[in-house]
């Protein structure tokens, strides 16, 4: 008798559906058992949300095919709603997966997750109390009148958890799934790594899931017709903005121009004299013959500067560089000194002399020079043929130490640049390391940037920073989140929290392949077997794990004095420059990944801006992070919206120097030799400490500990600081 009831509840309820009709108060029920035998009417095709274009996931390969346990004409492809977690949930992942079994871990709760999503609901046999479908409608209408209805473009469950765990109900339509639920079925465990965020790994069972893909449709019968109050969508062709309710909140930026590397380099490129902060690799974006000269000019002045850096090296690491039988002419070093002297009175003087520049008229001149510099660099015997003379070698070391230190007035990226006259070719529309190029070759890259003598204007050109920050003798990068807010001013939140990639093999200029000097993280995994044995196996720390090794060796102060208040006030200064460039929507937010690399002295340099950062769990490292990030994500959009005082996980709001309180005052030094170990040891200031002041600090007490060092040198050695034609040269310099 109770079978026979229970049937005709679940048949009046499915007639109810069908109509696309609201339950009525009579029809209410507290439990009901599906059975084997009747089949569930499928759901009519219904027309798609129009604040969305039709959505076809990224990982969607569709099928129609029939499999046995599957009835594909009920295809609820639906994510169903996790119950809520408590604080000590496994939706903070971090550091509980690991390199040995977060494959496993993710890819046994996706089969789960895509195993519940493609069950025959007429072929399972369920009884449980549930609360009443008239008390889901009740919540739906609620959330409507709280405009607390969301879509998520895409899969990203912990954002789904997160709002409805505030008491937000999703709006999705059934027929159209977050991923190809059956396709994931069937995949290979390590297909785990390609979704866009990491599952949840959590505690649902079979008939819980089943139940709530029938409150989900419920809710969807409502809110069809609903204009969404909040999407979360990573793909900016997904939505159609013309149709877009104002007030609805949107996880995109309409338009920006700072996240592809032409975009930065032009965005920056009128910004870059004004008074900033901004550590950026100067660029050359190639698109007329005027942008060619440009690069050229600066490709000669940086080969010229790394002369006399050789030189002056060389000299003060007691290597003998002159020789009767020399393989490189001892006029170079005179050529090097007038073009340089000619190169400081332009800048002086603004001088619009530009004959030493014309490359196509002394082309002659130009490559002979070229020839003897890469000897320089590639031939660690190569010598000037001049008679070897005690005061010879100080009158160059002299002329060369002076030059060199005038010039680092007008070439302020001096320290970066090397003696290897190294340069990145980008192109400016790939991602992932794929397609760009090392070269110090001026003629290797000017093919590179032409075809049939017209420019490509697919590249661009970024000076190769040559002193990175090495552990265990490998270049590192970081991948730095922020989260942009309001564009009209700027607030822009800073993520406390990243990750940091190891190229695979040792730092060298000798070689460019790209195991030593390309750390994106699809091109290192290729090298995880052959990797520097120190590197760890996935060539990747979190932000934990770098701070952990810079109080190894010393540094602890660092962080919070340098490298991370550079980067925040690096992604402000970006932010401000695009401002005039980039279309401001209120109700807009959006995720930005920022790649910064540390330099040898720990200052950040902004390399490039993601607008599409991944989070899919290509390493057991992001897997940790990136559930945290989406819930920290949520805090900020959501919670501080509405309460100034909300907690914002581990996000922290970026304050610009002209609006924090007075910095603290810093310690004047007492001229005591400096202690190399306890350079740091003033600790880390609050957030407000100025950034020019830190830095001004930070080179004052690097430059004494370079003085100290050459204090201890022989006599001989601190001689060639003096010179025996010193003075007659510093009373020339107004000649200059």
């Amino acid at each position: 008798m109770n079978s026979n009831n229970n049937t005709h509840k679940r048949k009046t309820l499915l007639r109810l559906y069908e109509k696309n009709t609201i339950l009525n108060q009579k029809d209410k029920i507290k439990s009901y058992t599906l059975k084997k035998k009747n089949k569930i009417a499928t759901f009519p095709n219904n027309a798609f949300d129009n604040e969305v274009k039709p959505y076809l996931t990224a990982n969607n390969i569709k099928t129609n095919d029939t499999q046995d346990g599957f009835d594909q004409t009920l295809e609820f492809k639906e994510v169903c709603k996790i119950p809520r977690l408590s604080k000590t949930s496994s939706l903070n992942t971090r550091y509980e997966l690991n390199f040995k079994n977060y494959i496993q871990e993710l890819h046994n709760a996706l089969i789960k997750e895509c195993s519940y999503n493609l069950l025959n609901l007429n072929l399972l046999d369920l009884t449980s109390d549930v609360e009443s479908l008239t008390s889901i409608t009740n919540r739906t209408l609620k959330a409507i009148k709280d405009q607390k209805i969301f879509s998520i473009l895409g899969y990203f469950p912990t954002i789904s958890l997160e709002l409805k765990n505030r008491g937000w109900v999703e709006k999705r339509d059934p027929n159209r799934p977050p991923i190809n639920y059956l396709h994931y079925l069937k995949s290979s465990p390590y297909m785990v790594n390609w979704i866009e965020s990491p599952p949840l790994v959590s505690s649902i069972n079979k008939n819980d899931a089943a139940i709530e893909r029938l409150k989900s449709v419920q809710s969807w019968t409502i809110l069809k017709n609903k204009k969404s109050d909040f999407i979360f969508v990573t793909r900016k062709q997904l939505i159609n903005w013309s149709t877009l309710s104002k007030l609805t909140s949107i996880s995109q930026m309409p338009r920006h121009v700072f996240c592809t590397k032409d975009g930065l380099a032009q965005c920056l490129e009128y910004y870059k004299n004004s008074v900033t902060n901004l550590m950026f690799p100067r660029c050359h974006y190639i698109r007329s013959e005027a942008d060619s000269e440009a690069f050229v000019e600066d490709y000669i002045t940086t080969a010229l500067v790394s002369t006399l850096k050789i030189i002056v090296q060389a000299i003060e690491n007691n290597k003998v560089i002159f020789t009767a039988n020399g393989n490189i002419p001892y006029t170079i070093i005179d050529f090097v000194k007038l073009c340089i002297f000619k190169f400081l009175n332009k800048q002086k003087t603004g001088s619009t002399e530009t004959d030493m520049w014309k490359f196509k008229n002394q082309k002659k001149l130009w490559n002979e020079f070229m020839i003897y510099y890469s000897k320089l660099i590639i031939d660690s015997n190569a010598k000037f043929d001049h008679e070897y003379i005690y005061e010879l070698e100080l009158d160059v070391y002299a002329k060369c130490k002076y030059l060199l230190g005038e010039v680092k007035t007008y070439c302020p990226q001096h320290y970066i640049d090397g003696i290897t006259n190294t340069w990145i070719i980008k192109p400016t529309s790939n991602c992932s390391g794929h397609g760009i190029m090392l070269s110090r070759d001026l003629h290797t890259i000017t093919r590179k940037i032409t075809v049939a003598d017209v420019f490509r204007k697919s590249c661009i050109l970024q000076k190769y920073i040559e002193r990175p920050l090495l552990i265990y003798t490998c270049k590192i990068d970081l991948r730095q989140w922020f989260l942009v807010t309001n564009m009209s001013p700027v607030v822009v939140w800073m993520y406390k929290e990243g990750y940091v990639r190891f190229c695979a093999n040792s730092f060298s200029m000798k070689k460019t392949d790209e195991s030593i000097h390309l750390s994106n993280v699809r091109l290192q995994m290729k090298y995880r077997k052959i990797r520097n044995p120190q590197v760890p196996e996935e060539c990747m720390w979190n932000y934990s794990e770098l701070q952990d090794h810079l109080r190894k060796i010393g540094q602890e102060y660092v962080w919070d004095e340098l490298i991370f208040p550079g980067m925040c006030e690096s992604v402000y200064a970006v932010l401000q420059a695009a401002t005039d460039t980039t279309i401001h929507r209120d109700k807009t937010f959006q995720l930005f990944g920022a790649d910064f690399l540390i330099t040898e002295n720990f200052i950040p340099y902004l390399i490039e801006i993601n607008s599409t950062p991944g989070l899919n769990p290509s390493t057991s490292v992001i897997a940790n992070l990136a559930p945290v990030l989406l819930s920290d994500i949520v805090k900020v959009t959501v919670d501080y919206e509405k309460n100034s005082k909300a907690d914002t996980g581990l996000f922290v709001m970026v304050v610009p120097e002209k609006c924090k309180p007075a910095a603290a005052k810093v310690p004047v030094d007492s001229g005591k030799p400096i202690d190399s170990s306890a350079v740091y040891a003033v600790g880390p200031p609050a957030l407000t400490t100025g950034y020019n002041q830190r830095m001004a600090s930070m080179q004052k007490n690097l430059a004494e500990m370079r003085v100290q060092m050459v204090a201890k040198k022989t006599e001989r050695d601190a001689r060639r600081y003096v010179g025996v034609n010193r003075d007659l040269l510093l009373r020339n310099r107004n000649l200059i």
